[in-house]
Order: structure tokens, then C-alpha cells, then sequence
């Protein structure tokens, strides 16, 4: 600003009226409006970091501007600095501190505003003070912290300028030869910074430039103390440029006057017009010139296939997920889902760009399906690499990815050919009965077409729960050459199972059998399916589900025997000619009743009668009933075969095997397996035959 040397008899009137121009023209700086810093010069960072610089936005935070001007001043703490570089983690204060008196109702100032010159316009921290005495200084300290952690963030290469350092000489008194020179202030600036490493340690920056007249040292002031010199907005003549050579957390600007000097105000203590040693109001503008540091990671995900999509409408959607509350930060990029069709990813899809990360959290790259998509039929594959030089980031988790400050990757998910996923249940073949009855033939089985089907019934039926041991295995099938490396898994708590193959894995086998492997205290010990199955593999197939395996338990078991008796005097030659009335009398039918009062000698014709209540053809059902024998089991007595000759009551079928006990024989009668099917015709087949016990009764 300038200020115009006055001679000492006319100081009373003249410096009044100096102060209350400065005052206006203050608050008219104030009231412009406010320019973009656009024309300053970026400060040339190392590689890896980037250049920034505070924005008009950022000082009017940091002191804002209010009209009228307020004083004292009302500086800001904790402001996130939008920089210029769209960069969003530092945090600057700012606050002031003063060692020694200001003026009573002196106007002290610190605001933001806007200087306007012929080729730029600067934004700039105006600091207008009026100190006491010449003795008394005041600190503005700028500090800086990392917003993601809270503690102090280095700034590297940190420069700022110091303006309209001036004087305003007054006049002199003289005594002989001696002269007195007086001054109403003579400006002077010490700028230090301080390292996270010695925050207590203050460091002198380097001059970057100055004005010609300025000192080369601190405290930096003009060299000319017998006059004034004037200055204004950004006045190079009045400037100091310095820049910092080591990571800088904090800055203090100390600003006073020249203590070496002698001062007055317009005040009058003693009636001569004169007060010495207090210097009037006065002010300095800082700028900040830039400073460079390590930008916030970057992070670009995009998506890659190496094969044809299975579906040509198959499509995927790429995910940044924060681990710490699985959020999918990149929900909002509108580019994540992929278009295109076969292995082309169209251009501009399937990508988040270039997204900034928390280098304080860690995240889980994932993708999505878009439509009908089912992603178990493919094989994923990941891969980082740096931006800059193209490197792969070597040690990658892609459910752990951690980045630092600099970091800026290209990771790509690459989704080759298919995978194969071969899956199934096992379940309980019950079809919903409850109480189960060994041998019940009533309509609750015969007529329940969903009980022993060999058929999953959802949701009728449910999987099986699972038992220690309770496994199935993937293997090659028997009598295949090829090679396979066997694969067994435990089922699920709900009874399903899935195996998930590459295409490496499955090699060349064009078939794999499945091995249901029931453990020994398996409660659903009867099968209504067969406990191996074969997968035939097709071309262009890769989902291979329902593979199931039905289980019931005994008392839902499809085969029911009923065995029933005759007692007779031995005389009967044909089986043919009795009744069957299971509970009938024993002497009359074939019963199931219990047999009593048997006469030694007599004879006890059997029928045995298979069932089939299930919904699936039995076959290769073999009858086996040994005759008692005295001392087996607890028989008294031991029977033998007698005549008339077995027979199978369906046209011979069952038949009986060569093996089979001959008349008058004590052995095994033993049927040839014989098949029972699901028509109320072909459900039932029973044999009967004619026994003979001893002629006497003795334990």
C-alpha cells in the first residue's frame, strides 16, 4: 500500500488523515469481488508427487471474508482444502498468536481478499495489524493434517510470498549534527516451517526471489532506512518468494517492525505532537505459491474376457467393496455394467474409471451378475498393475486390497471359459409321510405317487440333514482310462452339494460319476437311488444340476414282507386251496396270527408275499427263509420241506433256486430273484410253501 513521507512539523493533521485512508481503502479491497488465481505459476513436483495450492475457496475458509471488517479477527481451524489438483485429504488451520500489545482500539485484521493487478489477480491473506510498540510482533501459524488419519501430513517443496513489505518514513529531528530519523512503521517478516520429525525445530526456507531492496536473510525488511518505500498489491519490489527444502507440517509468518528504528503515532502524551516507539497501523498480504505431495491412491477396475460369455445376454457388473461394512463404494458409476456380447467388452463399460480409495481401509474387488447371468459358470482371474510403468503389483488378494498414497493401479478381472458345476441333493424319498409303519400297505403309500420315486419332490420333500462322514465324491467313472484328480466334499446342513471344475481340471473326460458315501450310522440307510451317478459331459454345457441321491429311512422302506401260516394235519396236496385272511383264524387261513397248541407231528404251510408301496420298480428280489432247527435261534424242534412241492403263486413266479431245500430236508428255501413293479397287477408276488415238524416236542 502506499504511504507518502511527511516532513515532522506538519505530522499531527497529516497522519490522521493517512489512517483513515488506509482504513477505506482496506474495506473497498475487501468488498471486490473475488478472482480465480489462475495465473500462478505451478510449483515442478518430484515424480510421484502432484503440484497443488490452496483455491479462492480455500482461504476464505481458512479466514473468511465478512463485511464489515471485524477486528479483531476470527481466523479457522480444521478446513478440508479443496486445492486446485482435485485432491480432497489435506487439512490447514490457521491461527494467531501475539507476543506483546496492540494498540487499544487500534484495528487489527486478518481476512481474505482479492488484489487485483494488470496481468493476474491474486487471492490473498491480508494481515493488518497496529501494534503497540516496536517490540510487539504477531504469528499467523498454518498447520496441515491428512484427513483420512488425523495426524499431521507433510507438504514437500512448500513456497509462499510475503507482500507489501514497505516503509513509511515521517521525518527527522535534528540536534547540531545529530539527526533523529522517525518512522509510523517499517515492516519486517521471519518465515519458518517445522518437520513432523522436530515440530519444536524451526527451519529457514530458501529465497526463491525478492525485492531488490529487500534483505537476504531474516528478518526480511527493506535495507533503506532513511526514506520511505511505498508499495502496493503484489509489488515485486516489496515481495519476499521463499520455498521450503524439507517436508513442512507447519508454517508461522511472524510480522512486526524494525526494533532498531525509532517510531511515533499521532497521539500526543505531552502536547508536543509526538509519541514515540508507537508505530501505526500496517499490513501485509500472503500468498501461498504451491507445494507438492503424494495424491490419494487410485484405483481403475475394469472388466476382461478371455472366451465367449456362455449366454451372448450374459453381462457383469464390477464392485469396490469396503471391507469394513461390505458397502459397494462404486454403486454410483453409472459405466460398472458390461455391454457387449461373445468375448467382447464394449468400450467404456465394465470399468469404475478411476476411482480415489481411503488408503487407510482395505477392499474387496468383486463383480456382480446383470440379468440371468449365473457366475459359477465362469473362472475368474486377477490381476493389478501400476499405472505408471505398467508393473503387476505382485502380492494381490483381491479380498484384501490395501493401496498407499501414490498408488495408482489397473486391476482387470478376467472371466475365461466356463466353469463346470456339477450339483445335487440328497434327499429323504418320503414324500411327506409321517409316522411311517414298516409295513403299511394302506392308501398312504399306495396312493402318495411322490413316496420312493427316486424323484426330488420340492418342496414336498427336503434335503437330508448331514452326518458326520456323510460325503460324495467326483471321480472318474469305472472302467475310464483318462485322468482326473478325485474330488470329495461333505453335503451341505441342507443336504446339497456342488463341485466347481476349470476347464484344466476337467481335462478330457467326456463322463464323471458321482459316489453318494453314507456313513455307517446312517439313518436313511435304504437307497431309492442308485448311490453312483453317471455325468455324461456335452458340448457348450456347463451347469450339471440335479444330480440327486434319494434316501428313506427303514420303516419307509418300498418292500414289505408278510409272511403268514397255515397249521394242518399234513394231509393237504395242494397250497393252492387255502385262503389267505391275514387276520383270520389260524386254522381256517393263511394268518399272520401266532401259532399255539401245535400237535408234534403236524405240519405248517407258509406264505411269504412281497409288497412293493414305492413308485419305482424293484428288481432282483431274492426270498430267503432258513427252517428252524433244534438249538438255532432257540428252536425246540427242527421242520423240514414236506409235500405238496413250493410254488410261486404267479404262474410259477416266484421260482425257486436250484439251491433251494429239497422235500424232507431241514434248509433254506431260496427263491431266484424275481422283479415287482408299481400296477396294482404286478406290485404283489408271494411264494408258499409246506413244512413238517418232529414227531415229538423236547427242549
Amino acid at each position: 500500500m502506499h504511504k507518502m513521507p511527511y516532513v515532522l512539523n506538519s505530522i499531527i493533521s497529516q497522519l490522521f488523515s493517512e489512517h483513515i485512508y488506509r482504513v477505506l481503502a482496506l474495506i473497498a479491497t475487501i468488498a471486490m469481488l473475488l478472482i480465480n488465481n489462475s495465473a500462478l505459476a505451478a510449483v515442478t513436483c518430484d515424480a510421484g508427487f502432484i503440484s497443488d495450492n490452496f483455491d479462492i475457496a480455500d482461504y476464505t475458509s481458512l479466514a473468511p471474508v465478512t463485511s464489515p471488517v471485524t477486528s479483531p479477527p476470527n481466523p479457522k481451524i480444521d478446513q478440508n482444502i479443496a486445492g486446485i489438483s482435485n485432491e480432497s485429504y489435506l487439512i490447514a488451520s490457521n491461527v494467531l498468536t501475539t507476543n506483546g500489545i496492540l494498540s487499544a482500539g487500534g484495528v487489527n485484521i486478518y481476512q481474505s481478499t482479492n488484489i487485483p493487478v494488470t496481468t493476474e489477480a491474486a487471492q490473498v491473506f491480508r494481515f493488518y495489524q497496529d501494534f503497540a510498540n516496536k517490540t510487539t510482533t504477531r504469528t499467523v501459524s498454518y498447520t496441515f493434517k491428512n484427513k483420512f488419519t488425523n495426524q499431521p501430513q507433510a507438504l514437500n517443496k512448500l513456497g509462499l510470498s510475503v507482500f507489501d513489505i514497505d516503509t513509511n518514513y515521517a521525518g527527522y529531528t535534528s540536534s547540531g549534527t545529530s539527526r533523529t530519523d522517525y518512522f509510523e512503521f517499517f515492516d519486517q517478516v521471519i518465515i519458518t516451517g517445522f518437520t513432523s520429525a522436530n515440530p519444536t525445530t524451526p527451519i529457514t526456507p530458501i529465497i526463491q526471489s525478492k525485492g531488490s531492496g529487500i534483505s537476504s536473510s531474516a528478518p526480511y525488511r527493506q535495507t533503506n532506512t532513511t526514506n520511505s518505500v511505498s508499495c502496493g498489491g503484489l509489488d515485486d519490489n516489496c515481495k519476499v518468494s521463499v520455498a521450503f527444502n524439507q517436508p513442512i507440517v507447519k508454517v508461522d509468518i511472524t510480522y512486526g517492525n524494525n526494533v532498531n528504528l525509532n517510531y511515533y503515532d499521532q497521539s500526543d502524551d505531552n502536547g508536543d505532537g509526538i509519541q514515540l516507539n508507537d508505530p501505526g497501523d500496517q499490513l501485509i498480504d500472503i500468498r501461498f505459491d504451491g507445494y507438492c505431495y503424494k495424491p490419494q491412491p487410485r484405483l481403475t477396475y475394469k472388466k476382461e474376457l478371455s472366451g465367449p460369455r456362455k449366454a451372448n445376454t450374459d453381462q457383469f457388473t464390477v464392485q469396490i467393496k469396503d471391507n469394513a461394512d461390505s458397502s459397494v463404494v462404486t454403486n454410483g458409476i453409472t459405466s460398472t455394467t458390461t455391454q457387449g456380447s461373445g468375448n467382447t467388452v464394449t468400450t467404456g463399460t465394465g470399468t469404475t474409471g478411476t476411482f480415489k480409495v481411503n488408503p487407510t481401509k482395505t477392499y474387496t474387488l468383486t463383480e456382480a451378475i446383470a440379468g440371468t447371468t449365473n457366475l459359477a459358470d465362469y473362472a475368474a482371474s486377477y490381476v493389478c498393475k501400476n499405472s505408471g510403468n505398467n508393473e503387476v503389483v505382485t502380492i494381490l488378494d483381491p479380498k484384501n486390497i490395501k493401496m498407499t498414497y501414490g498408488d495408482n493401479w489397473t486391476c482387470t478381472i478376467t472371466n475365461g471359459r466356463p466353469n463346470y458345476v456339477f450339483s445335487g441333493i440328497v434327499f429323504n424319498d418320503n414324500g411327506k409321510i409321517t409316522n411311517p409303519t414298516k409295513d403299511d400297505v394302506s392308501d398312504k403309500y399306495l396312493n402318495n405317487n411322490l413316496y420312493f420315486n427316486g424323484k426330488y419332490d420340492s418342496p414336498t420333500e427336503s434335503g437330508i440333514p448331514f452326518t458326520t462322514g456323510h460325503t460324495i465324491t467326483l471321480n472318474k467313472c469305472a472302467g475310464d482310462t483318462g485322468t482326473f484328480t478325485s474330488q470329495t466334499m461333505n453335503i451341505n446342513p441342507d443336504g446339497t452339494y456342488s463341485f466347481t471344475l476349470t476347464p484344466a481340471q476337467l481335462g478330457s473326460n467326456t463322463r464323471l460319476c458321482a459316489t453318494q458315501n453314507e456313513p455307517n450310522n446312517y439313518t436313511y440307510s435304504v437307497d431309492t437311488t442308485s448311490n453312483v451317478r453317471q455325468i455324461n459331459i456335452k458340448n457348450n454345457t456347463f451347469n450339471y444340476p440335479d444330480n440327486n441321491f434319494g434316501d428313506v429311512i427303514q420303516d419307509n422302506a418300498a418292500l414289505v414282507l408278510f409272511k403268514s401260516q397255515y397249521v394242518h394235519d399234513c394231509s393237504l396236496t395242494d397250497l393252492t386251496t387255502i385262503s389267505v385272511n391275514y387276520t383270520g383264524s389260524a386254522s381256517t387261513f393263511y394268518s399272520t396270527n401266532p401259532i399255539s397248541n401245535i400237535i408234534p407231528g403236524q405240519c405248517i404251510a407258509y406264505r411269504i408275499e412281497a409288497v412293493n408301496r414305492g413308485n419305482m420298480p424293484l428288481t432282483d428280489i431274492i426270498i430267503r427263509d432258513p427252517l428252524q432247527k433244534k438249538g438255532e435261534n432257540g428252536a425246540l424242534v427242527t421242520s423240514t420241506l414236506a409235500t405238496p412241492t413250493p410254488i410261486g403263486e404267479n404262474s410259477g413266479v416266484p421260482s425257486f433256486s436250484n439251491s433251494s431245500v429239497s422235500i424232507g430236508n431241514n434248509g433254506q428255501v431260496l427263491t431266484n430273484g424275481f422283479p415287482l413293479g408299481i400296477t396294482s397287477s404286478d406290485r404283489r408276488r408271494a411264494i408258499r410253501f409246506n413244512t413238517k415238524y418232529s414227531t415229538t416236542v423236547n427242549p
